[in-house]
């Protein structure tokens, strides 16, 4: 769940902090490219841009959670789901440095599709793996991972710590920090034994 649904609200929380900050970002960035500064109008926006990628890349996320689960395997689509938060998380956290509110838009778009991926997957991976007394605590701990990334998405954008106006684009890439801890720890678990069993016909590996 750290590096599946916690992601999802993670990641919705976070944006929240520093909304000011980075359309002030946005602002001087193309000042210092055009000599102009942006109406406000345009500003808000540009803004509208960034907050609408996430859902968008949800949207492609979900559309190839499927075919992923099926061609791969469930554990396989989480892992490589990782692959989109580190993307954004680099593009997020350099994009100060390269000066180009553009990598925080496309940053955005890659955390939706690692969203849109889990959400379909982990529940599945879940339900499928579980033993049948537990299954349905089981999987109801993707909600709770969402809600517990919400949380923390929150206190972790207090400008106590990473929300200030110096920090936010390491807030913006600490939703690396999830995926590296999924990273080291999926790998040691089984694979779906519906998978095993049905896509790829499998019958000892499901044993």
């Amino acid at each position: 769940g750290i590096g599946g649904t916690f992601q999802y609200g993670y990641n919705i929380s976070i944006i929240n902090a520093p909304a000011s900050y980075i359309q002030m970002f946005m602002n001087t960035t193309w000042l210092e490219r055009t000599g102009v500064p942006l109406e406000s109008n345009v500003i808000l926006l540009l803004w509208s841009f960034t907050v609408s990628a996430y859902p968008l890349g949800g949207l492609t996320g979900a559309v190839v959670a499927g075919p992923m689960a099926i061609m791969l395997g469930r554990k396989t689509s989480l892992l490589l789901n990782n692959v989109f938060v580190i993307i954004a998380a680099t593009l997020s956290g350099f994009s100060r440095m390269a000066k180009s509110f553009e990598m925080i838009m496309l940053s955005r778009f890659f955390t939706g599709m690692n969203a849109g991926v889990s959400m379909n997957i982990q529940p599945m991976y879940l339900a499928e793996s579980a033993p049948k007394k537990l299954r349905g605590a089981v999987a109801l701990t993707s909600a709770s991972f969402t809600a517990l990334g919400l949380v923390l998405g929150q206190v972790v954008g207090l400008r106590e710590l990473l929300g200030g106006e110096e920090n936010w684009p390491f807030l913006l890439a600490s939703n690396v920090v999830p995926a590296l801890i999924q990273l080291t720890a999926l790998p040691w678990f089984p694979e779906s034994p519906r998978y095993l069993l049905i896509d790829r016909g499998d019958k000892e590996s499901c044993t």
